[in-house]
């Protein structure tokens, strides 16, 4: 059955096609049997199967406790992958936390938890300095841990209290404007692969690790059926008739919309890297999957929409992020109406008073 392709986001899970050229997925780790899974990447049905065998394997291999110290880091990390706190994290933040998690292990597992101090955080967060989003992801998973170990009894206090993260100069991805994604669309017509990938992260708004597991079986009643990976969220987004025109070419036998060449799913890091050689080839290398959902979102600010409605789009969870596209919008139509008074009281003086001299009625001539 040959190794596989590994799934970003899924550690120890791959993706592999059987002898009679299915894809399939299954879970294998070291010390472990092979356990297949079902439903496909994105569903509840794989998402359950996925931390089931994460839980499965997790208990076999990392209840033998007695190789860490009670009290240290390295018994507060298999502590927290036995909970329950843990079990609720979705698959890609358990990923993203476990790897971050086994870093701090390598630098002060033995270390015990109470003695974790506020110079440890500082520490760690300047020596990735260089990489502000890095060292801030660090200090927030640092923050998670501590909690618990407070929630649990383990120390006192979080030391993390009062750090801040570092400032990052930039906005992130690059907003998609109007005029790029006309160019887009212009090299790739309807009925490419990188139109049809466009179309769905420009008329869902989603991210693209839910677009790149969107298939048929989401799409009902005219409605696309979203469970966000990173969050959880529910979503059901109204069919785009621009998006229909795509999803329309799609071959009637496959499943998975956005497939390889030799289709089968694309990984996370594949996905990005084919859809960015797909905006190089039309001339914009500053333009990525990531940015169309900010375009998306200001596509909808524009077009007047309440923050709920957006948030009822996106699946953002809280205001803040989607107060970014309404308060541009609100201070390009403030800046609008305010120059446009201006320019009303300029017309005004300028009809009144003339450059020559001041208007003023004709002198009478005097009668002699």
């Amino acid at each position: 059955m040959g190794r596989g392709l590994r799934m970003i986001g899924f550690p120890h899970a791959s993706a592999f096609k059987d002898r009679h050229g299915k894809v399939r997925y299954r879970f294998r780790r070291k010390g472990s049997r092979t356990i297949y899974l079902v439903g496909l990447p994105g569903s509840p049905e794989f998402a359950r199967s996925y931390a089931d065998a994460v839980e499965g394997v997790t208990s076999r291999l990392e209840v033998g406790a007695g190789r860490t110290a009670p009290g240290t880091i390295n018994a507060l990390a298999v502590t927290i992958y036995q909970s329950a706190e843990w079990s609720q994290l979705a698959p890609t933040t358990q990923g993203t936390y476990r790897g971050i998690i086994e870093r701090i292990r390598r630098d002060y597992g033995e270390l015990g938890v109470r003695g974790f101090k506020a110079d440890h955080v500082r520490k760690m967060r300047d020596k990735r300095k260089a990489t502000p989003a890095a060292a801030n992801n660090l200090l927030k998973v640092l923050r998670w841990m501590m909690a618990f170990a407070v929630e649990r009894n383990l120390r006192p206090d979080n030391p993390c209290i009062g750090i801040k993260p570092l400032r990052i100069e930039s906005d992130g991805f690059h907003t998609w404007t109007e005029a790029e994604i006309e160019t887009f669309q212009k090299r790739w017509s309807v009925g490419t692969r990188q139109r049809l990938a466009m179309d769905l992260l420009l008329y869902t708004a989603q991210r693209s690790g839910d677009v790149r597991q969107m298939g048929r079986q989401h799409v009902r009643d005219g409605r696309v059926a979203v469970v966000q990976e990173k969050t959880g969220a529910r979503l059901e987004i109204p069919v785009h008739p621009s998006l229909a025109a795509s999803l329309a070419m799609v071959p009637a036998g496959q499943m998975m919309f956005v497939v390889t060449q030799f289709g089968e799913p694309y990984t996370p890091k594949g996905f990005g890297n084919w859809f960015s050689d797909a905006c190089r080839s039309a001339g914009l290398p500053q333009c990525s999957a990531h940015g169309l959902r900010k375009s998306a979102a200001t596509r909808l600010a524009d077009a007047g929409c309440s923050e709920a409605q957006i948030m009822a789009v996106t699946g953002h969870a809280t205001t803040k992020e989607v107060q970014r596209y309404t308060r541009a919008r609100d201070q390009r139509g403030l800046a609008e109406d305010a120059m446009a008074k201006v320019g009303g009281t300029q017309r005004e003086q300028v009809l009144a008073n003339r450059t020559d001299r001041l208007a003023k009625s004709p002198r009478k001539t005097r009668k002699t």
